[in-house]
């Protein structure tokens, strides 16, 4: 592999892994349409992993306090962190269980076609605009946030299954619906993006530990430092940007997007 698809797939990646647009669906869709669509296993264990360590640096400290709230989660008295603590934990559930027996069943793979990402670009962007609406800095923190609706969340993100529907877009828009302000709807999303990422990347890594490929580790330590250099960026970039402004951009750039691709593939 030459040193442009890297470059593209892994700036891709870092860009838009928190950004309300699905990295995935515009990897399948970069990978389609400039035909590199055999990557490799390791360069896409990497950039995930990029994002990975872009997300846990940025945040380190709110994760470091998640996890030293874990051993007190059976308190029947549970400060701040821990309620945070366990939220996450209860977010996350769903995704990592039926979301699992979705990839095991083979249904994932053949959700990822342009058809199907450019209507979930199109349907997820117009859920996202309605969720989004009201004025900034309005709502409660993710320290406010409720057991019974950490749940609600961990379901929504089982959407982000279906290529272009976005992880962190799915769960931006069942955050904001339960009234969480922009700032920290955007920061939930990320930081239950952490046992996520890491579940979804357990297995490929366990293959490649089986059967390693060294003669692409040079190009899979440039997915992983572009990956995370790009995502930290992002990352900054996006909580300064709803800080003021609401996700309508990007709600305009997937109805726009999703639609070309529609013309695209009936064309």
């Amino acid at each position: 592999m030459s040193f442009l698809p890297i470059l593209i797939l892994s700036v891709t990646q870092g860009l838009l892994e928190f950004l309300p647009i699905s990295s995935s669906g515009h990897l399948v869709v970069f990978g389609y349409f400039l035909n590199f669509r055999d990557h490799g296993l390791l360069l896409d264990v990497s950039m995930h992993l990029g994002s990975l360590c872009a997300v846990c640096f940025y945040f380190k400290r709110e994760i470091f306090d998640i996890l030293r709230s874990l051993p007190n989660l059976m308190n029947k008295e549970k400060s701040a962190n821990e309620l945070l603590s366990l939220n996450v934990i209860l977010s996350t559930i769903p995704i990592i269980f039926l979301g699992g027996i979705i990839f095991l069943t083979g249904l994932a793979d053949k959700l990822r076609n342009i058809e199907i990402i450019a209507f979930s670009t199109i349907v997820f962007a117009l859920f996202l605009y309605y969720a989004d609406k009201d004025q900034i800095g309005k709502g409660k923190s993710i320290k406010e946030l409720k057991s019974t609706e950490a749940v609600l969340v961990g379901f929504a993100q089982i959407f982000s299954v279906i290529p272009g529907a976005s992880r962190a877009g799915v769960v931006f828009t069942a955050a904001r619906f339960l009234k969480i302000n922009r700032v920290e709807s955007a920061k939930y999303a990320m930081i239950i993006s952490v046992p996520v990422i890491l579940m979804s990347s357990a297995i490929p890594i366990i293959e490649l530990v089986r059967e390693p490929v060294i003669e692409n580790i040079f190009y899979a330590l440039m997915g992983f430092l572009i990956s995370a250099l790009v995502a930290y960026f992002s990352i900054a970039v996006l909580l300064r940007f709803l800080q003021s402004y609401s996700m309508l951009p990007f709600v305009i750039y997937r109805i726009i997007f999703g639609t070309l691709l529609l013309y695209i593939s009936f064309n």
